[in-house]
């Protein structure tokens, strides 16, 4: 199943301060572009709505995908950076789910 967006709010996200929700300049930015939907179109000849496992949406794949790419982060670095970071999480679209992204064992 082809999911796009992380549409689901946690009762963490009510908790946090104001300040704590507004992302650094640079990730606002790059937010705003990665909001049009015109990259999730590469992808979608590839899902099936109707069958196969629910993938983690894609809009949190292409924003971890750019952090990766940005800081040049390998895999575990970058699970454990976004891990720490509450801006990052906010970013990657997350939601603050505890344990997200998962860690590599």
């Amino acid at each position: 199943m082809f999911r796009t967006v992380n549409d689901q709010p946690t009762l963490w996200d009510s908790i946090l301060p104001p300040e704590l929700l507004v992302l650094p300049v640079e990730l606002g930015r790059v937010d705003a572009l990665l909001d049009d939907s015109v990259f999730f179109a590469p992808f979608a000849a590839y899902f099936d709505a109707r069958i196969g496992r629910p993938s983690i949406p894609m809009e949190t794949y292409l924003r971890l995908m750019f952090l990766k790419f940005r800081y040049r982060l390998g895999y575990e670095s970058l699970c454990r950076e976004v891990a720490d970071s509450i801006s990052w999480q906010r970013f990657a679209g997350s939601r603050s789910e505890p344990g997200f992204p998962s860690r590599p064992r």
